[in-house]
């Protein structure tokens, strides 16, 4: 073989492992690539969109209402916004419907004492108290009323009502007390009449100064009265739910 020959057959042979790595390497850079454009592909299809992160799980629902406290809100929200002939509208048909809803039945009387129907509004609280005579509210406001009718005498009569009811009422106490200074007052008032003297006449002027701004205090809402089985299942008439 010329000498020329032989020298290329060696280079070959020596070249051949560095053309085998050289395209091994190559192989292996084209499978990254391929690896990596599938992955960014799978990237691309599973990936969350931008801004998922800040995405929250959503409130949770607000609790359904039955037809009657759904209702009992619509009237609330009436009076909250001083639509009062609005909310005797709906207090006239919400309680064809529910008879037995004190809630409502107070929430009446309240209407009406802020529209200066007073004597409705007395009928409305005393019809309250012979049903529910467990209930001190209807009583303080009826004593609210007949104190500013000047029937002082009623009023006591009343608010010993609620205290009996509830002897934590402090409300009622206070009242109470105002009534009391009040027909001591009357009382003073009339014996200054027949005999006036000055020590007589120097307290009917401290209940007089004392008493003057005041009146007896009404209370704006009533709690639910103890239900009785025939009082619940008369009000859960026409209900899905209580």
């Amino acid at each position: 073989m010329h000498p020329s020959t032989r020298l290329c057959s060696r280079l070959a042979s020596r070249l051949r492992p560095v053309l085998a790595a050289a395209a091994n390497a190559r192989s292996l850079t084209r499978a990254s690539v391929l690896a990596g454009a599938t992955l960014g592909l799978a990237g691309a299809l599973f990936a969350l969109p931008a801004g998922a992160q800040a995405i929250t799980d959503p409130p949770p629902p607000a609790p359904l209402q039955t037809p009657q406290q759904a209702s009992e809100s619509a009237i609330n929200k009436l009076v909250a916004a001083g639509k009062f002939d609005d909310a005797l509208t709906k207090i006239d048909a919400h309680l064809k419907q529910y008879p037995r809803d004190a809630q409502v039945r107070f929430t009446h009387g309240r209407v009406l004492m802020e529209m200066g129907r007073n004597a409705q509004a007395i009928d409305v609280f005393t019809a309250l108290t012979q049903d529910f005579p467990e209930l001190p509210e209807p009583f303080n406001n009826l004593a609210a009323l007949y104190a500013q009718a000047g029937e002082y005498d009623k009023a006591r009569a009343a608010l010993e009502s609620a205290i009996r009811n509830n002897p934590g009422f402090a409300i009622a106490y206070s009242n109470l007390g105002d009534v009391y200074a009040k027909l001591a007052q009357q009382a003073y008032q009339k014996s200054l009449k027949l005999a006036p003297t000055a020590r007589v006449s120097n307290r009917e002027k401290t209940l007089s100064n004392m008493l003057a701004p005041q009146r007896a205090a009404p209370v704006s809402q009533a709690p639910s009265p103890a239900k009785t089985n025939e009082d619940a299942e008369l009000k859960n008439v026409g209900k899905s739910g209580n």
